[in-house]
């Protein structure tokens, strides 16, 4: 009998543990927060990517043009990264071509594995009440060598319309959904920002949180 203990079994006799033939792939098993401060938590199963996670911070302000959005600086001024004043040329993400070294000299966060957004974050203010500004998370794909220029792919807008109380009323941003969610290892996260009345100051300091599976 002694020899048929669990501890004593080979790796082919032992059997998976509860819930493994009806889990999703790429899930782990762990145990829920039970009640009344007990560990009567039950055995669930939740996707990988809920907590393979890193965070990563984005900070900036802009004086807006009123119609294009605005990149950053590169790091050779005094304001880099944080101020955007590098017309993009356009309102829209996607619609021009950026050279690959302007975006290399400007920062932004450099992929370390394949991921994908699961989470944005913070907080945004503009000192014109009434007025609006567009915070706009991007992202290129550069390539080893190639110098074509690179075309931003939206990640997410996300769009405040100023208050009364100008700079000091910040507006929180959540955002758990995206226009594109998937990055792959070596893509350039940056940030831009427009307004809709040049001279207009917008601040932000956002989150991005990235899942991963593998």
């Amino acid at each position: 009998m002694a020899s048929n203990e669990h501890k004593n079994l080979q790796d082919p006799n032992i059997h998976n543990p509860r819930g493994y033939q009806g889990a999703s792939n790429e899930t782990v098993l762990t145990k829920g927060a039970g009640t009344g401060g007990y560990q009567n938590g039950s055995l669930k199963w939740i996707p990988k990517a809920s907590i393979k996670t890193t965070v990563k911070e984005f900070q900036g302000y802009s004086t807006v043009n009123g119609s294009t959005y605005e990149a950053q600086k590169n790091f050779t001024d005094g304001q880099a990264p944080f101020e955007h004043d590098r017309d993009y040329g356009s309102g829209t993400v996607g619609a021009v071509d950026m050279d690959v070294s302007d975006l290399f000299k400007a920062g932004g966060y450099t992929v370390q594995s394949d991921c994908s957004v699961a989470k944005i974050s913070g907080w945004m203010t503009l000192n014109a009440s009434d007025n609006t500004c567009t915070l706009a998370l991007c992202k290129v794909a550069p390539v080893d060598s190639v110098t074509t220029p690179l075309t931003p792919t939206l990640i997410k807008e996300m769009t405040i319309t100023g208050l009364s109380g100008g700079l000091d009323a910040l507006q929180q941003l959540t955002e758990t959904t995206f226009d594109s969610s998937s990055l792959s290892e070596g893509d350039i996260v940056f940030t831009m920002i427009k307004g809709d009345t040049s001279g207009n100051v917008a601040y932000f300091n956002v989150t991005l949180e990235f899942s991963y599976e593998n």
